[in-house]
């Protein structure tokens, strides 16, 4: 190969590295500015990547218009970004069709959705289609299809959500999902319940019951830093 040729190649890769990177460097620019509130500058660098087929642009830009009721855009956005298979894509679409928000109302659609996403690891969309199955919504039927009713309830649980969790000892107990009973497995699910929701309980305590385990000032009968009030009887 002659060093014309390489020097051409050189040039090309050169060239070539910053058209792929801009994409992810509108993006970066356009999440800066919605952390900073500002919402026109956001706008104006993520559009160009969104146009360029960035998915996480598309996504993002589609919030931001969603959030402003531009939900038609957001929806077509959501859809673009779901063909490429993100999986933020895939959730927000699946929540539009759910409701019918921008884009024609499809239950079935939405629960695909939200399967694809799971699937891809988005925890929210494995909950919400975890949730669908549990309570027989949406077109899921646990009778009908008790594999994929299974299939994402365990996902689900395996990933922190405890009515899942709550369901599966249930389902080592009786059958359900057509999962073999298992009592091992029951007390499992069910220790792992209870410990998720100690802790959720301990996590969302008040701070001012939290706060009443402080140390008390010697002579203020408050915690510690704490300011005195008269009370009048």
């Amino acid at each position: 190969m002659s060093r014309t040729h390489v020097a051409l190649l050189v040039a090309l890769t050169s060239l070539a590295g910053p058209l792929q990177a801009a994409p992810a460097d509108d993006h970066r620019r356009g999440l800066q500015a919605l952390h900073r509130g500002d919402v026109v500058t956001a706008m104006s660098a993520l559009r160009p990547a969104a146009a360029a087929g960035h998915a996480p642009s598309q996504v993002l830009l589609g919030q931001v218009l969603e959030g402003a009721d531009e939900v038609a855009e957001a929806a077509r956005l959501f859809t673009a970004a779901a063909a490429q298979d993100d999986p933020q894509g895939h959730a927000s679409l699946a929540g539009l069709l759910l409701v019918g928000r921008g884009i024609a109302k499809d239950e079935k659609r939405a629960l695909q959705h939200f399967s694809k996403a799971a699937a891809l690891g988005h925890q929210h969309a494995a909950e919400a289609l975890a949730l669908a199955w549990l309570n027989q919504r949406h077109g899921a039927d646990a009778l009908r299809d008790p594999d994929a009713a299974r299939e994402a309830v365990m996902r689900a649980a395996r990933g922190g959500h405890l009515p899942s969790a709550e369901a599966l000892a249930q389902a080592y107990q009786s059958g359900r999902f057509g999962i073999t009973p298992d009592p091992a497995q029951a007390a499992v699910w069910q220790q792992q319940a209870v410990a998720w929701r100690t802790q959720r309980a301990a996590a969302s305590a008040p701070a001012a019951a939290r706060s009443a385990s402080a140390p008390v000032a010697a002579g203020t009968g408050t915690a510690t830093g704490a300011p005195v009030t008269a009370t009048r009887r």
